[in-house]
């Protein structure tokens, strides 16, 4: 189980992360880099829904003020996510698995499994983001390409990210 202090130290990290390859590395206009929905993914099962969307508003607020992002935008997207989270792991999930994991992860779940779970998880946050970014759906076709290429190399460095941090510890 993830004690206070582990999920502060996730938090922070992740936070680096995402602060890092977003001010550091110039991806161009048509990529969003989003690691930090991560630490909203891996919470424990256990964490109450008010719980997770404390979380998610804290991550998102953080995120959006260090990476110079419009205040609210991804702390709303990632409320969004945080939001369905448990329905989604769930529904991903084999019934055995809720009384069996404390953490969501790739060690838990298996490689499919989760990679299946972040890309369902990244797409409710990055629909949200791109609806959020431009006022509604009517821009939204012209964003689409931008939501693809971003969901494909978010959810490869999410990938990476929790198979190098998490599935190699545990294994």
């Amino acid at each position: 189980m993830k004690s206070g202090g582990s999920i502060i130290i996730s938090f922070i990290s992740l936070l680096f992360v995402q602060v890092i390859l977003s001010g550091l590395v110039d991806f161009g206009p048509l990529v969003f880099i989003a690691v930090f929905p991560l630490f909203v993914m891996t919470l424990p099962i256990n964490t109450s829904l008010n719980g997770l969307l404390i979380w998610a508003f804290i991550m998102g607020l953080a995120a959006d003020y260090f990476t110079n992002s419009i205040m609210g935008l991804n702390s709303s997207a990632l409320l969004i996510m945080a939001l369905v989270q448990p329905q989604i792991f769930k529904a991903v999930s084999r019934k055995g698995d809720l009384e069996n994991q404390i953490r969501p992860g790739m060690a838990q779940m298996g490689p499919a499994k989760f990679a299946l779970y972040v890309l369902i998880l990244l797409t409710v946050h990055h629909i949200f983001f791109s609806l959020a970014e431009s006022l509604g759906f009517t821009h939204f076709i012209y964003n689409l390409p931008r939501l693809l290429v971003s969901l494909a190399v978010n959810t490869l460095l999410i990938l990476i990210a929790e198979y190098g941090l998490f599935y190699k510890l545990r294994r």
